[in-house]
C-alpha cells in the first residue's frame, strides 16, 4: 500500500523546477519530492527497505568522527533485528537484536516471481547475498525490512510510541515551524511555529539548544528564512545574513529510469476477477498481502563497471566490484489494478507520471500484470540545490533537483536498462515470455533503429526519484564534525540534510544513525 500512500494528504508533495532533461513524463514535466507529511516522517510512507550502504560511504568523506567505525555503532544502538536465526552465523557481528527500531524479513508474499527474479539473476552471475549488511555488500538478496509483528515499523512507533519517551517528551501536532530565534550574539534561543487549524503564531524558547530534524527540504528551508545560508541569496530575498553557509547547495538523491515488464499474472484471484465495486477491490488487495511489499524486497546490488555486457556476467574480481553503483528495486503490479479509472488514479497519484503515460499503462493492464524493475544510481553525479522561492514559511521552497543534468549518469542508465534486457532472455523470464514495456514517447526514435537512442530518450522520459535527497546542510561545510550550524551557537541539525553524499543504500536506516549520533552529542556537551 505504501505508493497510495505517496501522493496523499500524508505527503508534503513537493513540486519541483523542471530542468528539460528529465522527468519529461511526469505532469508538469517535473519529479515531485514525496516526504511523510506526519510522525514518523518519511518512515510512516515509505518502502520500510533497511539498508545500510558501504562502509566507504563514510570513509570517503575524510571527517573526523564520521568513519564507519566511528558510525557503526549508532546504526546497531538502534536496530532490533527479530530474524538473526535466518542468517548466517557469520552476520552475528554486523547485527543487534535489543534496539529500539524492530526490523525482520517481510512476510512471504507467495509470488512466483519472487524466486524467478532471483533466479534470472543468478543467471547473470550475480551471487546470491543473505545480508547485504553484512560483509558483502553485493549480489542479488532479500532485503530486511523496518516491520514487526506485521506492521510497520516507524520511527513514532519505534520511538514515539514508548512509555519512557512518552513520560519526557511533548510533541506538538498541527505545529510548523517556521523560522529559529537567533539574538544579536548569533545564539539560538528557540523557534517561531504557527499552530493549529487557526494558524496561530507562537514563540517557543530553548533551555539549552535548538534541533534541527525536518529533513533535507525542511531543514535548508527553516535555516535561510532564519538568516542561515548563501548571503547572496538571503540578501535577494531581503533577509538579514547570521551565517554565510552553503545551505541548500551540493543536493543529490538516488534517481532511476522507472522501467515496467509486463508478465502475466500469477493469481488465480486475477483470472477470476470479477470486477465489480467493493468486492473487487478486497479481491485485488488479496492478490497481495499489503505487508509482504510483493517483491520489494527483492534487489539486487552491483557495480556496472564489474559487469561483461558481451558475455553477459558479473565480475567480482576486484575490490571496486564490492562497491556497488545501481540496486534494482522491484515491485508487483497485479492485473487489472490499474484498468479501471478509480485505481488508474490511484496510480497516477503516486508516481505522477502524466495521462499519456498512464493510458499506454491502463490499456495493458487488462492483459498483462506489470512487474516495475527500477535500478538506482547509488553514486549520481548531478546536483541540484534548494532556495526560498518566498518568505512567506508556509511557501514550497524552489527545488531544483537537476537531475541527468550530467551525462555519466544518462550513461548508466542505458548500462542498467541494458542489463534488464539481458535479464528478460534469462530462463526464468524466458519462460514466462516477460518483456520490457516500451512506451511510445515524443521526440524517441524507433527503438528498432536505434535501441540506444531510445533508452537514452526513455530515461530522461521516464526519470524517478527514488525520494532520498541529502547534502542540503551537510558536515563539513554548513556543520561541523558535530552537526552544529557553523557560526552559530546552541543550533544542531539532525537529519539527511546532515549528509555529505548519498549511502549506497536506502537511506532510512542513515538518518536514524545520525539522529542517534546527535543524540550522543547532545548528552556530552550538555554533560560539559
Amino acid at each position: 500500500m505504501a505508493p497510495v500512500l505517496l501522493g496523499s494528504k500524508l505527503d508534503w508533495k513537493y513540486e519541483t523546477i523542471p530542468n528539460n532533461v528529465s522527468c519529461l513524463a511526469y505532469r508538469k514535466q517535473q519529479c515531485r519530492f514525496s516526504r511523510g507529511k506526519c510522525l514518523g516522517g518519511s518512515t510512516s510512507i515509505n518502502f520500510m527497505m533497511y539498508t545500510r550502504g558501504n562502509p566507504k560511504d563514510f570513509d570517503d568523506l575524510n571527517i573526523s568522527g564520521w568513519a564507519w567505525e566511528d558510525v557503526k555503532p549508532y546504526f546497531l544502538k538502534y536496530e532490533g533485528l527479530q530474524d538473526m536465526e535466518k542468517l548466517p552465523k557469520s552476520s552475528i557481528p554486523y547485527h543487534n537484536t535489543t534496539g529500539t527500531m524492530k526490523v525482520e524479513f517481510f512476510t512471504d508474499s507467495k509470488n512466483p516471481w519472487h524466486p524467478r527474479i532471483v533466479e534470472g539473476f543468478k543467471q547473470l552471475k550475480f551471487p546470491f547475498n543473505p545480508d547485504v549488511n553484512a560483509q558483502s555488500k553485493v549480489g542479488v538478496t532479500q532485503v530486511l525490512g523496518f516491520v514487526y509483528d506485521n506492521l510497520r515499523m516507524s520511527t513514532a512507533r519505534g520511538y514515539l510510541a514508548r512509555d519512557d519517551v512518552n513520560r519526557v517528551l511533548k510533541v506538538a501536532k498541527w505545529t510548523r515551524c517556521t523560522g529559529v530565534i537567533i539574538n544579536d550574539d548569533n545564539t539560538a534561543q528557540g523557534v517561531t511555529v504557527i499552530q493549529g487549524l487557526f494558524e496561530r503564531k507562537r514563540k517557543i524558547y530553548a533551555r539549552k539548544e535548538v534541533i534541527l530534524s525536518a529533513g533535507a527540504i525542511g531543514t535548508p528551508q527553516i535555516l535561510m528564512l532564519s538568516g542561515i545560508g548563501p548571503a547572496e541569496h538571503l540578501k535577494e530575498m531581503n533577509i538579514t545574513v547570521k551565517a554565510d553557509l552553503p545551505v541548500g547547495e551540493n543536493m543529490t538523491d538516488h534517481l532511476l529510469p522507472l522501467v515496467f515488464v509486463k508478465v502475466k499474472d500469477y493469481s488465480e484471484i486475477a483470472e477470476n476477477l470479477n470486477i465489480s465495486g467493493i468486492t473487487s477491490v478486497k479481491k485485488l488487495l488479496q492478490i497481495c498481502n499489503p505487508i509482504s511489499n510483493c517483491l520489494t524486497d527483492v534487489s539486487a546490488f552491483m557495480n556496472s563497471n564489474c559487469y561483461d555486457f558481451e558475455n553477459r556476467q558479473l565480475r567480482n574480481d576486484s575490490a571496486e566490484c564490492e562497491v556497488a553503483t545501481l540496486q534494482f528495486i522491484h515491485a508487483y503490479i497485479a492485473r487489472f489494478s490499474i484498468s479501471l479509472d478509480i485505481f488508474a488514479k490511484l496510480f497516477q497519484r503516486g508516481t505522477d507520471l502524466n495521462d499519456a503515460v498512464v493510458n499506454q499503462l491502463q490499456a495493458l493492464s487488462w492483459d498483462y500484470a506489470f512487474i516495475t524493475v527500477t535500478p538506482a544510481i547509488l553514486q549520481p553525479y548531478s546536483q541540484g540545490y534548494v532556495r526560498l522561492a518566498s518568505t512567506d514559511p508556509l511557501a514550497t521552497p524552489a527545488i531544483f533537483p537537476n537531475f541527468l543534468s550530467d551525462e555519466r549518469d544518462l550513461e548508466e542508465m542505458v548500462r542498467a536498462i541494458t542489463l534488464i534486457e539481458h535479464l528478460m532472455d534469462t530462463p526464468p523470464f524466458k519462460k514466462q515470455n516477460a518483456s520490457v514495456v516500451r512506451l511510445e514517447l515524443p521526440g524517441c526514435p524507433d527503438y528498432a533503429s536505434d535501441r540506444v537512442g531510445y533508452w537514452r530518450c526513455y530515461s530522461r522520459h521516464m526519470t524517478h526519484t527514488v525520494y532520498h535527497a541529502v547534502g542540503t546542510a551537510a558536515l563539513g561545510r554548513a556543520l561541523d564534525a558535530r552537526l552544529r550550524v557553523r557560526g552559530v551557537r546552541a543550533l544542531r541539525v539532525a537529519d539527511l540534510s546532515a549528509a555529505p553524499r548519498l549511502p549506497r543504500a536506502n537511506t532510512a536506516a542513515t538518518a536514524i544513525a545520525i539522529g542517534e549520533r546527535a543524540a550522543d552529542f547532545i548528552l556530552e556537551d550538555n554533560a560539559k
